[in-house]
């Protein structure tokens, strides 16, 4: 280290004019290091000499200051104060070198520990910061706060978790530490934690909407809903226009999921106030009159979205959806249509078409689209059952069944192995094919035991034949075990009682099922059981009724004329 005469420093001085700039302050910083603590234990009066050294070479600058007192090294106060106008010069790496030349003369300085560890710092020598502050005793906010520092920058998250919480236990107001806290803890779905450093910046900055947001979102996680409430609230207060409509949108589905819906609609409709062309918000009114059932009134907002976003082909073929639910069926065949049209290759598109062109009575369009259903998406059995349903209309027995035994052939999961088990023995019992229609519902029951459609179908088909009737009435016993008030499983009950010659206890079990569901078959059945008992009045009826549901019953009509 080489030290200048006033001399050679009188004739750098308007080479290094830029430095004097800063002399008033590198002097009162002077005066106040002074009073760092550490470096003197006693207030001393130490007096710069207004002159500042710079080498050709950019060697260190030295500040000549008169002695200090006894108890501190005149040389560590010397390169102190010199760091201290290198730093303010932004030369980093000199003004490094003079602060551990200072604590090589004074190393328990706290102040300047910390000052050479902060130059560290900002010459990324992280482990040096590490090193430099693992001396200080006791570690105060300051070291914690920088050795966080230099952890993070070298991606150790865990060392730095620990040393933010270390700083928060000195020092509740560090709002940097805290954003940390809540990110770091995120980010390991630590909610609970997340949600407890959040609160903590919440209370540091009471007036940031996006924190309260934030903290309401966590908290519905975990659903503390009140809590969640709370906070939307409060960041709503803190800011309510169309920069935090999520916030509105947030709180009236924590109303809406409580089950209180006149307050969810209370907070978007406030939120469409005041950002009407909100897509967000749009969207929640939509989906909240479609889960209302209301959906001619979610109609509008349905449009809205397609209106601010014309490319989101999704939202478009919710409007057709709801189009199709309201039986505008022109104005749905015309969205799912144009959507086919743009290249939307959406198999729902093809579904809504096939069930529009059913209505329709277009019978081949409809098959035509079902077929391409059936490809787009051959493991969905609902393509599969609808394409069979068209072939039924078209009168194609064959095909019908061939389309059921080819769906069975991509199902990939139990419900849709069940469901077209199901279709193709109810078909086959139709078509008249009994042995397999049978065959194939005692698979289905030996697949799915407690299946009670095909526990009813195969037991009623048994009864209504006369065959194996104790059998076919022990299925049936298991269908209603398991559906209990279902009229139609009471309905076969009481016809296996009827088969087996229990009139009364029939009756019982007929009358029950007219009680659920005025249905023209059950009714018929209670018709032909009073007449097996002898009671044609009743009989008579009972007739007269299931023709009041069923006008054109050929089969009833000529019971009544008997």
């Amino acid at each position: 280290m080489q030290i200048y005469s006033y001399g050679g420093y009188l004739m750098l001085y308007v080479r290094t004019r830029w430095l004097l700039r800063g002399l008033l302050v590198c002097l009162l910083i002077a005066v106040l290091a002074v009073y760092l603590p550490g470096c003197a234990s006693n207030a001393v009066d130490h007096k710069i000499v207004q002159t500042v050294h710079h080498s050709n070479i950019g060697d260190t600058v030295i500040v000549a200051a008169e002695a200090p007192a006894d108890d501190l090294d005149p040389r560590a106060f010397r390169y102190y104060v010199n760091a201290i106008i290198l730093e303010q010069a932004g030369e980093v790496t000199h003004a490094s070198e003079n602060y551990k030349r200072a604590l090589q003369y004074h190393p328990n300085s706290h102040e300047i520990r910390l000052s050479f560890a902060r130059t560290l710092l900002r010459l990324q020598k992280f482990q040096d910061v590490i090193a430099a502050l693992e001396v200080i005793k006791p570690k105060d906010a300051d070291v914690y706060r920088l050795r966080a520092a230099a952890y993070r920058a070298m991606g150790q998250a865990d060392s730095t978790r620990a040393s933010y919480l270390r700083l928060v236990e000195l020092d509740p107001r560090s709002r940097g530490a805290y954003a940390f806290l809540a990110a770091s803890y995120r980010k390991s779905n630590d909610l609970d934690s997340a949600i407890w450093a959040c609160r903590n910046l919440a209370r540091l900055m009471p007036n940031d909407h996006e924190i309260w947001y934030e903290l309401g979102k966590m908290q519905a996680s975990r659903q503390k809903y009140a809590a969640a409430k709370e906070s939307f609230r409060r960041s709503i207060e803190v800011r309510a226009d169309e920069t935090n409509v999520l916030a509105f949108a947030q709180l009236g589905d924590l109303y809406q999921a409580e089950g209180f819906a006149d307050s969810a609609l209370a907070v978007y409709e406030t939120a469409l106030e005041i950002d009407p062309e909100n897509l967000v918000l749009n969207r929640y009114m939509a989906a909240f009159y479609v889960e209302a059932d209301s959906l001619d009134r979610a109609l509008p907002y349905a449009r809205k979205v397609v209106e601010i976003s014309p490319q989101d082909r999704s939202a478009a073929r919710r409007v057709g959806i709801l189009y199709f639910a309201l039986d505008s069926m022109g104005l749905a065949d015309s969205v799912f249509s144009n959507l086919v049209r743009s290249g939307d290759l959406n198999v729902s598109n093809h579904y809504y078409i096939g069930r529009i062109a059913v209505l329709n009575d277009d019978l081949e369009s409809a098959r035509d689209q079902f077929a391409l259903v059936t490809q787009m998406a051959d493991s969905v059995c609902q393509g599969w059952l609808d394409l069979g349903y068209v072939y039924r209309r078209l009168k194609e027995p064959e095909k019908e069944l061939e389309t059921y035994r080819v769906g069975l052939t991509h199902a990939r999961d139990d419900e849709s192995r069940d469901k077209l088990l199901f279709a193709l023995g109810s078909a086959c019992e139709q078509y008249g094919f009994i042995r397999e229609s049978i065959d194939t519902f005692e698979e289905l029951l030996s697949l799915s035991p407690d299946h009670a459609g095909a526990l009813n179908y195969l037991g009623y088909m048994l009864v209504d034949r006369g065959d194996s009737l104790l059998y076919a009435k022990g299925l049936i016993e298991r269908a209603l075990s398991i559906q209990p008030e279902s009229p139609a499983f009471l309905d076969s009950y009481g016809w296996a009682f009827y088969r087996l010659g229990n009139y009364k206890e029939a009756m019982i079990h007929l009358k029950k099922a007219a009680e659920l569901d005025n249905d023209p078959v059950i009714l018929d059945h209670l018709g032909d059981n009073c007449k097996a008992a002898g009671d044609m009045e009743q009989a008579r009826l009972w007739w007269q009724k299931a023709l009041e549901q069923d006008p054109d019953n050929e089969q009833i009509k000529k019971k009544l004329s008997r």
